[in-house]
């Protein structure tokens, strides 16, 4: 999933070949036999696939000899077209023709001969195309196709032509990235003799400009063998004035061996900033290919005005520093940030002003930020160890007090199961998907909160937060010895599997099973090594980890890379193999990290072995090859490794340099058997940030033999900060647990149910209510099971001397004169009043086929949702409202209507801004009943089910409508403003 084009450090261009366009992340893969164009956007190494923007392609006229439409002189010469779906200027190409290194592509076209290069300024694409002699030599330009087959062009997407040597248009597309700008402004170094547009395929005629989803132009030349027909592109999130702008002031000129040799330059003083010496040729190689792929995001999105697009979707003028977008945050916060800290620290505190800008437009930090847009994607909210990371080593050129704002905005939010970790002090099972991940990575960013908290005096936020930083506690099982999952009143999650993997926003763990995240505790492995049972069950806990097999992947397409149950290809487990330090072995570190850097990348076409996510998969081996490894950002320490090569000088952003030797270092010998640091002894098995800064030198003597005594000593381990008494937590136990719990056999009976409360704390008590008011000390006290015989709603809680009662168990019973399953109960879905939803798409009253929760009868089959919108059972309208109507089979007097919605604003679901009920005897007549309003009131907006209920009284019916009205788009304070809002629904209850 990374792509072989040509792109500066950063650059906002990415010219590369794209040879799928149906999922393949970065367009391009290794394994196809044919290019479909050169677009000027592209992710690298990402697990979702999106860009592919502005796509160009050359090819030589030819009539179509297929069974589709041949398009004559009128249509457009210049180009097949296949079977009538598309503008086929597809071409074989073989990779013994391909030529790729830093700033410059290059590639044979097959079918015609045509020779294409491609280079890049920072905001600018330059093609070379070398035609043989034809009258038909012919440029295409495709806004329809992207990466994604799902990235969708809206209809303002257009291609003007301003003369004939230069065309200007935009690209506006809804994909991953679900409002993405990008304006173009192309120019030819020689004249077009003809022009020609398709919309929607076919040929259009007209003026010169053409709007519509799909805009396709032809642009014909004619050429005598050898001709070389040159195409700048440059782009603009702006304006097409934006992207003239960036083309007159990066590239003026046509000089194409210049510009390679610029972009070669930008290159080499990024790359030489890290010089090693030693190893073989191929360990070179994929070190700097790894550093190259390192520096290649987050991308420029400023124009050389200054201005850009933010996450509010506005334009904003230039503020003084080059705003950048494309955060892979949950991946990048480990290693790549880390890195740009030692080798580029002015670039990476740009990188938090553009964070603390996208705070600003939005009131969070961005998680998963792409083309000024939130997709959410991943978990935590791991902005906050980047700013974290820099502020406590000193990189503080950026407005740290909004940038502390900004992190305690994201620790105080109320989504993702957020605002439970804080009731509870952990995330409970039933409240989010992923809860133990969630829990364990919260835990991790409120410690860098907390970090920065204390450097700034802020002494009531270190407390909250160190407090918080502990929580990883409350999910350490001591009968398994591993990260479980825990229900709200404090049971385990029973049966539990360790190895059962989970998909993001699907189980408890995030792309990972419980073994990756029992060793996640990044801010204080000592005391996670406490907790396991000290030194030696740790490294036997640990040796299981790296050795244990399952036989089983699971389908993640990451799980590879594997040791046991250890995943290189996937991020949760890169800190790991350095874990062995802490705990007294880092010979145990030394080799599974010379393992992991000799078998897990190559300098072959599948060199990674997994997604390269924007880089961290190659900053791993960056940082590794080096010898160590940020196993805590934001902490002063680097924990040791085995370093790959025999020298290594990293120049310093302050002039100095940091030289790392290796003496002997070869695969045969991947222990230190000693080391000395600026000429004396160094005993630790990890270097500080503090002194490598100074610059000096670190020297490691290797050897094919273990070394057990070298960075064994307690004094000579990584440590964690250490936590005042005061603040420290203990984990909470059965007498911190006393919420009760509820149980039955389903939330809707028929003739009567038994229910048992209970309670995993002892000595308690229980006190009850079945109509749903709160319970106090008076309420009935719970002795035994008992039965109910009509619909209750039962609310419990636990009282022990001394404290005021846990927190409420609620849980809802219905009786039921019908049998869900019964024929005679029926749902419709009502088409809304008006024919297209709220993004102006035909539409039905129909939920989305991906959230059916099992049909039509879903909304009363008595299985009631919880807060996981995964769980299978919301029926979920995408920008539409939701009309239904239950035939409960018979007239029969009606006392009350309860409908159930979901709101999970990170994932775009909102509840209903207004719910109606509405009754009928007939089917026909509808008498309205009761209209809920619920304003939209973003500072009081939680995640959460919401219940919308309306008092009938008896009054007789058989057919009870339900309107709930969607927000319909997202609203502008949103990270997807404009995009369509969902609208989830579970229970509709009549009693």
């Amino acid at each position: 999933n990374t792509y072989p084009g040509a792109s500066m450090p950063f650059g906002m261009v990415q010219l590369s070949p794209d040879t799928y366009n149906d999922g393949c992340c970065s367009g391009y893969h290794y394994r196809d036999s044919a290019i479909l164009g050169f677009s000027h956007t592209h992710l690298s190494g990402t697990g979702v696939a999106d860009f592919g923007d502005i796509r160009v392609m050359p090819a030589v006229g030819k009539e179509s000899k297929t069974s589709g439409k041949s398009v004559t002189e009128d249509g457009g010469p210049g180009f097949r077209r296949d079977n009538k779906e598309e503008l086929n200027f597809k071409s074989a190409y073989k990779h013994s023709t391909e030529v790729a290194s830093p700033g410059y592509y290059s590639v044979m076209l097959e079918n015609d001969q045509i020779k294409a290069e491609l280079t890049a300024t920072n905001r600018v694409g330059l093609h070379r195309y070398t035609f043989p002699e034809s009258d038909q030599g012919s440029i295409l330009f495709d806004l329809e196709n992207g990466i994604m087959k799902g990235d969708k062009p809206l209809e303002d997407c257009f291609i003007r032509v301003v003369s004939t040597t230069e065309i200007e248009g935009l690209r506006h597309s809804q994909g991953w990235a679900p409002d993405q700008y990008v304006y173009f402004v192309a120019r030819f170094s020689e004249t077009f003799t003809h022009q020609y547009f398709y919309l929607d395929e076919e040929p259009a005629a007209g003026n010169q400009e053409f709007k519509g989803h799909s805009v396709k132009a032809v642009f014909n030349f004619r050429t005598k063998k050898g001709k070389e027909i040159l195409v700048k592109v440059a782009l603009s999130a702006i304006s097409t004035e934006g992207a003239r702008k960036n083309m007159e002031h990066e590239l003026n000129g046509w000089d194409f061996e210049k510009t390679v040799s610029k972009a070669k330059d930008a290159w080499r003083k990024e790359l030489d900033k890290i010089k090693v010496t030693g190893g073989s040729k191929e360990q070179q190689v994929i070190f700097y290919t790894a550093l190259y792929h390192s520096l290649l995001t987050p991308n420029l999105y400023s124009d050389v005005d200054g201005q850009y697009r933010g996450m509010d979707h506005l334009v904003h003028p230039g503020e003084g520093f080059n705003y950048y977008s494309v955060f892979s945050l949950w991946d990048t916060y480990r290693a790549v940030h880390p890195l740009f800290n030692l080798i580029d620290p002015v670039r990476n505190q740009d990188f938090i002003k553009t964070m603390i800008k996208q705070y600003e437009q939005t009131g969070l930090l961005p998680v998963w930020e792409l083309a000024g847009c939130e997709n959410n994607c991943m978990i935590g909210y791991h902005a906050v160890p980047v700013i974290a990371d820099a502020f406590l080593k000193g990189y503080r050129d950026f407005d740290t007090g909004k940038a502390f704002e900004a992190m305690l905005a994201s620790g105080g939010q109320n989504t993702e199961g957020i605002d439970s970790y804080r009731r509870f002090q952990f995330v409970p099972k039933e409240q989010s998907t992923n809860s133990v991940s969630k829990t364990l990575e919260y835990a991790y960013d409120d410690w860098c909160i907390a970090q920065v908290a204390k450097s700034l005096g802020r002494t009531d936020e270190y407390k909250e937060y160190i407090r918080r930083s502990q929580y990883y506690q409350n999910l350490y099982d001591p009968s398994t010895g591993l990260m479980r999952p825990r229900h709200a009143d404090g049971r385990w999650l029973t049966p539990f599997d360790p190895f059962k993997v989970s998909l993001l926003d699907q189980g408890d763990y995030t792309e990972a099973n419980a073994w990756h995240y029992s060793f996640y505790v990044p801010q204080n492995i000592p005391g996670l090594i406490r907790l396991s049972g000290g030194d030696q069950r740790f490294i036997q806990k640990l040796d299981s980890f790296f050795t244990v097999q399952t036989g089983n992947k699971n389908a993640i397409s990451d799980f590879e890379g594997i040791f046991g149950q250890y995943a290189h290809g996937n991020e949760p487990s890169h800190h790991m193999p350095y874990l062995y330090n802490f705990a007294g072995a880092p010979w145990k570190t030394q080799e599974i990290v010379k393992q992991a850097t000799t078998e897990f990348y190559t300098a072959k076409p599948d060199g990674l072995c997994g997604n390269d996510d924007c880089g961290q998969l190659s900053a791993w081996y960056v940082f590794s090859a080096m010898g160590f490894y940020p196993v805590c950002p934001g902490q002063d320490q680097y924990v040791i490794g085995s370093p790959v090569f025999e020298k290594v000088e990293i120049a310093l952003d302050n002039g100095k340099k940091f030289t790392i030797r290796a003496q002997g270092a070869d695969a045969r010998s991947p222990y230190i058997k000693s080391a000395t640091l600026n000429g004396k002894d160094y005993p630790k098995s990890y270097l500080t940030y503090t002194d490598m800064i100074q610059g000096g030198e670190i020297a490691f003597r290797m050897s094919s033999e273990p070394e057990r005594s070298w960075g064994a000593q307690a004094e000579n381990r990584p440590t964690a900060v250490p936590v005042e008494p005061e603040n420290q937590l203990e984990p909470l136990g059965s007498k911190d647990l006393f919420m009760p719990f509820i149980k039955a056999a389903s939330p809707m009976f028929r003739g009567q149910t038994k229910i048992e409360l209970g309670c995993i704390s002892p000595d308690t008590e229980i006190h009850y209510t079945l109509n749903g008011a709160e319970p106090n000390i008076n309420s009935t006290l719970y002795r035994e099971p008992f039965e109910i015989y009509r619909t209750s709603r039962v609310r419990a809680k636990s009282f022990r001397r001394g404290t005021t009662g846990s927190e409420t168990a609620a849980a809802d019973f219905y009786k039921s004169s019908l049998d869900p399953l019964s024929p005679k109960l029926n749902v419709a879905y009502l088409d809304p009043p008006f024919e297209r939803d709220y993004l102006g798409r035909n539409a039905d009253g129909m939920y989305a086929a991906g959230y059916s929760a099992g049909g039509n009868r879903a909304l009363v089959d008595g299985k009631t949702g919880n807060p996981d919108f995964t769980d299978g059972k919301w029926q979920g309208f995408e920008g539409k409202d939701m009309e239904v109507v239950i035939d409960i089979g018979r007239e029969m007097p009606v006392w009350r209507i309860t409908a159930s919605f979901l709101q999970s604003l990170s994932v775009w679901i909102f509840h209903p801004v207004e719910v109606s009920f509405s009754i009928s005897s007939d089917g026909k007549s509808y008498r309205m009943m009761d209209v809920k309003d619920n304003f939209p009131d973003r500072a009081n907006m939680n995640d959460g089910i919401k219940y919308f209920e309306s008092l009938i009284f008896g009054a007789p019916a058989r057919y009870v409508k339900v309107r709930a009205k969607s927000i319909g788009l997202c609203p502008p304070w949103h990270h997807g403003a404009g995009g369509a809002a969902w609208l989830f629904a579970d229970e509709v209850i009549v009693e």
